[in-house]
This record gives structure tokens, C-alpha cells and sequence, in this order.
């Protein structure tokens, strides 16, 4: 089941993933020892509050068109379920050292994680479920190649100097609605006649 917790859940599985890959890689040391505490999922600023190395932060959320007008969803013999809502997360990945070389080697392992790992099946060691058969049971993970413009326009939102980052979008994340199921009458019979109308 996505609950409306899908969203935060989402966000801490990204967050341990990209922990773990930086924390994984041979021959480096990024100096890492605490995913909260080093990855915030706050937007960046150039002085951040317990100086975090990395910024995942969830700038937008969007409606996933293919899949915003579902039928009612059949539940066990007799019910049927309001579809859930489809939905797109896109993510900034920044990193905040001081050192730019430095900022350019987090980078680097995280877009090659991604590339190598680009999908979520599991938040927090529990499998994703389909939504009641509304989405598939995985969440895909992928590299959006932002235009210059959209990035001025989120940067000057932020208010803060242009950084060095990576835009990632996870899609289809959705959010089952708390509707209760809705009793559905059923085609128990019919009957074919065949004839000549006078």
C-alpha cells in the first residue's frame, strides 16, 4: 500500500542509497558518518545549519500524466477502489563542500550509482506493493537534463549562488486514496435473444 507517506518515504530511501553508495566506493573517503546528518534534505543554502556535505532536495512534485485519469480499481468480488494518484518527484542533488573538487567527486558516484541502480523496489527493506493493482511495483530513477533557464529559475528561487548539481526525477510514485472501497453491482447473468423484432 502507498500511504501519504510515499512521498517522505521516498525521499529517506534515496537518501540511504546515496549514503551507502558514497560511503561503498573503492579507493575514496568523502569523509561521511551519519546519513542525517550529512545529507539534508533541506534546499541548499552556502551556510547550512551542522555543515552537511550533500542537499537532496525535493524542489517539485508532478501529476504523472499517462496515468491521472485510472478507471475504478476492482477490489475482491464485489468492490471496487478509487484509483490512486500518480505521481512525479524531482530532486536536487548538490553538494556542499567547500572544495569543488571535492563537489565533483560526490557527483560523480552518484550519477554513476543511478546509472548503475535506477530503479527502487524497496523502501526501507519493504517491497513496494502495486497499488492495488494501479501502478507497478517498482519506482524508476532518472537523470533529467535541465535547461539552463528552468535552472536560473529554480536557483533564483532558492535565493542563493549557483552550485554545481544534478536533477533527478522518480516516477510513478503514487499515493492510494483513503476512500473507502464502494460497493459495485456486478454482471451476474445475461441472456442473448435472438429474433425477429415485429
Amino acid at each position: 500500500m502507498s500511504n501519504y507517506t510515499i512521498i517522505h518515504d521516498t525521499s529517506l530511501e534515496l537518501r540511504r542509497r546515496i549514503y551507502d553508495a558514497l560511503e561503498s566506493t573503492p579507493d575514496a573517503d568523502f569523509g561521511l558518518s551519519n546519513a542525517q546528518s550529512d545529507i539534508t534534505l533541506s534546499p541548499p543554502r552556502d551556510q547550512m545549519q551542522g555543515n552537511p556535505h550533500l542537499s537532496l532536495y525535493l524542489y517539485r512534485i508532478d501529476q504523472d500524466g499517462h496515468l491521472r485519469n485510472q478507471p475504478w480499481l476492482p477490489d475482491q468480488q464485489t468492490g471496487q477502489r478509487f484509483p490512486p494518484m500518480p505521481l512525479k518527484l524531482c530532486y536536487l542533488i548538490t553538494p556542499l563542500e567547500s572544495d569543488e573538487d571535492q563537489n565533483q567527486l560526490l557527483l560523480g558516484r552518484i550519477l554513476q550509482y543511478f546509472h548503475d541502480q535506477p530503479v527502487l523496489d524497496s523502501l526501507n527493506g519493504i517491497p513496494l506493493d502495486n497499488s492495488y493493482g494501479g501502478n507497478s511495483a517498482e519506482m524508476r530513477i532518472t537523470f533529467e537534463a535541465l535547461p539552463m533557464e528552468e535552472l536560473s529559475q529554480i536557483w533564483n528561487a532558492l535565493r542563493t549562488n549557483f552550485r554545481l548539481s544534478a536533477a533527478y526525477s522518480v516516477r510513478i510514485v503514487t499515493v492510494d486514496s483513503a476512500q473507502a472501497v464502494a460497493e459495485a453491482k456486478r454482471v451476474v447473468s445475461a441472456h442473448t435473444v435472438v429474433g425477429i423484432k415485429e
